[in-house]
């Protein structure tokens, strides 16, 4: 494999480990346009291969996090709609916040 692939393959992974989308994206084409021009080897075709699974496994598992963190604020913003409070009579008042629901990103 030649040092420039492994340098963006390097550059895929941390933006995905930072979780820069963009970046990671960018840098992706940039490697699929160096591959074209520079073609690949038997050799290199097979590490690439292992490393490209990595960075899948990465980017699946962020994806499985960024979509927990979202499901735990909504679950935050929801609970938080729905506060019971009560006054100094011991009364409960049920006071529904209208908080914005959280958005994809």
């Amino acid at each position: 494999m030649k040092p420039k692939h492994r340098e963006i393959l390097r550059g895929i992974e941390q933006a995905i480990i930072s979780g820069d989308a963009a970046q990671a994206l960018a840098r992706i084409e940039t490697l699929a346009h160096r591959f074209e021009r520079d073609g690949l080897d038997a050799d290199s075709k097979a590490q690439i291969e292992q490393i490209l699974q990595h960075l899948r496994r990465l980017a699946e598992d962020s994806a499985r996090g960024t979509q927990r963190a979202i499901d735990q604020i909504r679950d935050i913003v929801k609970n938080a709609r729905s506060l019971q409070t009560y006054d100094q009579a011991g009364q409960r008042h049920n006071t529904p916040t209208s908080a914005v629901l959280a958005q994809r990103f």
